[in-house]
């Protein structure tokens, strides 16, 4: 009796062990959080411009980067750059090329030295098949230079028109296409592609982590709703209500032709200089950068449709890159941007 309750009593403990071991809960893995990247303007080393014979002009281009090959300048009364792939050209800028900057020239080949002031400038067609520009006064659409050396962080807007110039191509829609736009797959996509930008044209490395939460942050549709995003942001309330303001201002600009653009431009400027004098900012690398990249995203938006002749329709993308910005980094705000305009 003695030893028959022994081993019932043994047979019991076992069963009980074996349904607790079965019944092992799976816990989900710990996803690291990591602080997204934000690098201070002035480690950003990058030549952002048209490579030429005189130096870099201003653009969307990176002296490095572009694919052009060599612009031969043509002898004619103001400075003329032909381009030896006209259909390049025509891919990747359009019917205008973006001089953000005012340009001075020195004196060459008989031509005074002179400034080129900054705004669109068309391309035009030669008999052989190649794109030349003249910045000739009298064909310049003037749009104020966009950038402004008072921001500490303008080169984060530079970078940041310089990646969606190189990152959205129509290789990348294709790219996207093959791949069948399921929108995991494409946010994939263009973390990589933002990724492998920013370390190779700017030294900014994206670590695995931060990209992993790229990938996964999705794209709220209430982007353009600024005030409701940035109740729920990191910044502190008094650099809200700075960012806030300074959003329903530019939200309040229609953008629809170079001298709406110009007028937005200066005004963002002149909030960048007051800004840059503040001493009550909580984080003015954040605030400034997100003044910045709202600037140049929305130039840039606006030039894409305007130099392609498209109704500008892409007014609200610029708000995806400061929301994308304030949330993840300047990784975060591109990859928003990119799946913004190729899931539209």
């Amino acid at each position: 009796m003695t030893t028959r309750f022994f081993f019932s009593a043994l047979s019991f403990i076992v069963l009980t062990a074996c349904l607790f071991s079965c019944k092992k809960e799976i816990q989900e893995p710990i996803v690291e959080t990591v602080s997204p990247t934000l690098p201070e303007g002035n480690r950003i080393l990058i030549h952002f411009g048209t490579s030429t014979q005189q130096g870099c002009m201003y653009s969307f281009s990176n002296c490095i980067w572009i694919g052009w090959g060599h612009a031969t300048e043509l002898n004619r009364e103001y400075y003329t750059l032909q381009f030896d792939n006209g259909e390049e050209v025509a891919e990747n800028y359009g019917n205008y090329f973006p001089l953000t900057a005012d340009y001075t020239l020195d004196a060459q080949n008989g031509l005074p030295a002179q400034i080129i002031r900054s705004g669109l400038y068309p391309f035009q067609l030669l008999p052989n098949g190649k794109k030349m520009i003249a910045f000739e006064p009298q064909l310049l659409q003037p749009v104020t230079s966009l950038v402004n050396p008072n921001n500490p962080q303008d080169n984060l807007g530079q970078l940041h028109n310089l990646a969606m110039q190189s990152i959205y191509t129509s290789e990348t829609s294709k790219e996207l296409e093959a791949a069948g736009v399921d929108q995991k797959t494409a946010r994939s996509i263009l973390t990589q592609k933002s990724a492998l930008f920013l370390e190779t044209e700017a030294g900014i490395v994206l670590s695995d982590q931060e990209q992993n939460q790229i990938k996964s942050a999705a794209l709220e549709s209430n982007y353009d709703n600024h005030t409701a995003w940035l109740e729920t942001s990191k910044l502190s309330p008094n650099d809200r209500k700075v960012l806030g303001n300074l959003l329903d201002l530019a939200s309040s600009m229609p953008v629809n032709s170079p001298e709406q653009l110009s007028q937005f431009v200066q005004e963002m400027t002149a909030a960048e200089n007051q800004l840059a004098n503040s001493t009550t900012l909580d984080n003015p690398t954040l605030v400034m950068s997100a003044v910045s990249v709202m600037k140049y995203s929305r130039y840039y938006w606006f030039w894409k449709s305007y130099s392609n002749d498209e109704t500008p329709a892409r007014q609200d993308w610029w708000k995806a890159d400061v929301k994308g910005l304030i949330q993840g980094g300047i990784g975060q705000a591109l990859v928003d941007s990119l799946f913004a305009a190729f899931t539209k």
